[in-house]
């Protein structure tokens, strides 16, 4: 029985390298055919970072949504200047053996739906109220091995940096 388990373990510890190694040469492969970081004033985005960091800050005039896809990797998307469409914007965010997080403004209504295998995905209002009838951010999608946060800040609020890259060009707040 004992040699049984110490087969089975052995077993499960090359099948596990075998596909750890499979998915970073997968990675490799997907980094090289990634598209360009997306304009920043795009309503709507497609945002592949692969074995990389990448930090947006989006100021679209009408937002919609995209996609996110994060792979070995940290994504910052901070859409705090970014005005959501009068619909709502959805965002498909998939996040493999990394993490994602997604600043929104305050009163922006979140939800977000999706598996998180081995990760976890939260939202944090910080107890700020969300505002009734105002367009919101609906995130879909996966994480594996990794996290998605979704969290609020004033525009202009510095936020402690996730991801590598130039940091989003803080606006001034009024006082």
């Amino acid at each position: 029985m004992v040699r049984f388990l110490a087969r089975l373990l052995g077993l499960v510890i090359g099948a596990s390298l075998v596909a750890g190694m499979a998915g970073a040469l997968a990675a490799v492969g997907y980094k090289k055919k990634a598209p360009p970081l997306p304009d920043v004033a795009a309503d709507e985005m497609e945002l592949v970072v692969v074995m990389d960091g990448a930090r947006l800050a989006s100021t679209a005039a009408a937002f919609r949504g995209g996609r996110v896809v994060c792979w070995y990797a940290a994504v910052d998307l901070d859409l705090r200047d970014a005005a959501l469409d009068p619909a709502g914007a959805d965002l498909e965010v998939r996040t493999v053996f990394g993490g994602t997080r997604i600043v929104v403004a305050p009163g922006v209504p979140v939800t977000a739906s999706g598996p998180a295998v081995f990760g976890a995905r939260t939202i944090e209002t910080h107890g700020r109220v969300v505002v009734a009838g105002r367009p919101g951010l609906r995130v879909t999608g996966f994480t594996l091995f990794g996290g998605l946060q979704v969290t609020v800040a004033e525009p202009g609020e510095a936020i402690e940096a996730w991801a590598a890259g130039p940091p989003p060009d803080p606006k001034p707040v009024p006082a």
